[in-house]
């Protein structure tokens, strides 16, 4: 945060560095305080490649279903649904991959378990990876 404070203002003075250096460690100490109260853990590398592989494919047809329920009120079928992780599978890194597509944002995370706010009932092929057992 400092690193963009600083490349973005014109004239780079002592106070404007402290201020912008108080506000990084502030946010850096609420960060660890957060993750430690939560017990979060990046977990397990399973099906990351496959993850990896998946999310390309993923977030244009995500687009495209988020696209035609703005348009059209009928394609609008948001559902909760429970995705359970393939053993190994970091609940952590896939929780985070997920929410940032378009058509699904976890909403809570019990174990191997995520509750998934989705835009529709079929999975996308990001969840598939993450729950199909390894290769």
């Amino acid at each position: 945060m400092l690193l963009l404070n600083v490349v973005f203002i014109s004239s780079v003075t002592p106070l404007e560095v402290a201020v912008g250096g108080g506000i990084a460690v502030l946010g850096a100490l609420g960060a660890v305080t957060v993750r430690r109260a939560s017990g979060a853990a990046p977990g397990g590398a399973a099906r990351l490649t496959a993850a990896l592989r998946a999310f390309p494919r993923t977030l244009p047809a995500d687009t495209a279903r988020l696209a035609l329920a703005v348009v059209s009120p009928s394609h609008r079928r948001p559902a909760f649904r429970a995705v359970r992780l393939a053993p190994g599978t970091g609940p952590a890194w896939a929780a985070a991959l997920l929410s940032s597509t378009p058509g699904a944002y976890v909403v809570e995370v019990d174990g191997q378990t995520l509750l998934v706010h989705a835009l529709g009932r079929e999975l996308s092929s990001l969840e598939r990876a993450l729950t199909e057992a390894p290769e």
